[in-house]
Order: structure tokens, then C-alpha cells, then sequence
């Protein structure tokens, strides 16, 4: 029995890099939200660690491009490069959603596109604004500094419910897996 990279028809679409950023980020945010305290060590802890992540993946999403031959000529999904937020992609994906039909070559929707920069500046804001509380002595205990860093923390959330909302409503829509790629980084064509 063969494996699921090894059948002909799947399509490598999310490298282990973008994988690992994702579900760092996924955890890192359910430990600060959900589970401990701010100012806790904990909490700074899993915000460095996701500020890490973020700047990582950026990282990933500039240089990619170069090492896409590498492994496979679709790792350059995560490339930064291959954004295209004009008003004709925009229609093209909603024409793909009325058809049912998303191309499975796909990597991101100009919509998901969108909702990366939203998490990357929102992730970038509460590093930056949890750093300046915790490592610069005259901002600790800033009531304005807490208050947008709290802010940012709960739009993040927000984002994240759409986001989750959004891969369920377009895969099924869509006609398209989008959960399988991100687990295993291929998809069934």
C-alpha cells in the first residue's frame, strides 16, 4: 500500500515549514488565550516563541522562491511571490466558489492571503507590545500598552474563528481539501 505522497495524482502543496509555523502559532495562541495567565513566564514564553514563528515564516514566504527546486517545484506556495491581490483574482476565486470548483492546484485564496497579513501583523503587534510590558522597565504596567495589546489579542481571536469558519465553508464549497494539505502538506487532485 502505497503512501499518500507516493500516489501520482496528490499535489505537495504546504512544505513542512509553513506546517510547522501554522500549528506552532495554533498552539502558542490556545496556550495565551485559553490556558495561562498574562505576565505569567508561561505566557512570555509561548509569545516569543510565536513571535519567532512569525518572523520565521515571513522569512519563509520571502526566500522560499529560491529553494522551491529543492524539494518540489510547489513549495513556493508559501512564497510571498506568488500573491496576487488585484480585483480580477478576487472574481476568479469567487467564480471557482459559484462553480464549486476550486483548482486543487491551489495554495492560498486571495482571501486567505489577506487573513496571513492580518495574522502576521496582529502576531507581530501583541510580540512587540508584549515586549515592550515585560522587558522595558518604564512601559511595565502601562494601562494604554495593555489595553491594545489586549485588543490585538482578541481580534486575533476573531480572525481565528473566521479563519476556521472560512476552510470549512470552502472546502466544502469549494469542492477542495484544504485540512489534509495542512496535516500532511498534499492533496488529492
Amino acid at each position: 500500500m502505497s503512501k499518500a505522497k507516493d500516489t501520482p495524482s496528490d499535489i505537495y502543496v504546504w512544505d513542512k515549514i509553513v506546517r510547522v509555523c501554522h500549528w506552532g502559532l495554533v498552539a502558542a495562541f490556545i496556550t495565551n488565550y485559553f490556558i495561562v495567565e498574562p505576565g505569567w513566564l508561561y505566557h512570555e514564553i509561548a509569545g516569543y516563541v510565536a513571535l519567532a514563528l512569525i518572523l520565521s515564516r515571513v522569512a519563509w514566504g520571502v526566500y522560499s522562491t529560491k529553494f522551491s527546486s529543492f524539494k518540489n517545484e510547489n513549495a513556493s506556495y508559501a512564497s510571498f511571490s506568488n500573491i496576487s491581490l488585484d480585483k480580477q483574482t478576487f472574481l476568479e476565486h469567487v467564480g471557482h466558489l459559484r462553480q464549486k470548483q476550486i483548482p486543487t492546484s491551489h495554495g492560498h485564496n486571495p482571501f486567505g492571503w489577506l487573513m496571513v497579513f492580518a495574522v502576521i501583523a496582529l502576531m507581530l503587534g501583541l510580540g512587540i507590545t508584549g515586549f515592550m510590558m515585560e522587558e522595558i522597565d518604564a512601559m511595565f504596567g502601562n494601562s494604554t500598552l495593555e489595553w491594545v495589546h489586549s485588543i490585538m489579542a482578541d481580534v486575533l481571536y476573531v480572525c481565528v474563528l473566521v479563519h476556521i469558519a472560512a476552510v470549512f465553508l470552502v472546502q466544502y464549497i469549494g469542492n477542495v481539501q484544504l485540512i489534509r494539505p495542512m496535516l500532511t502538506g498534499w492533496r488529492k487532485r
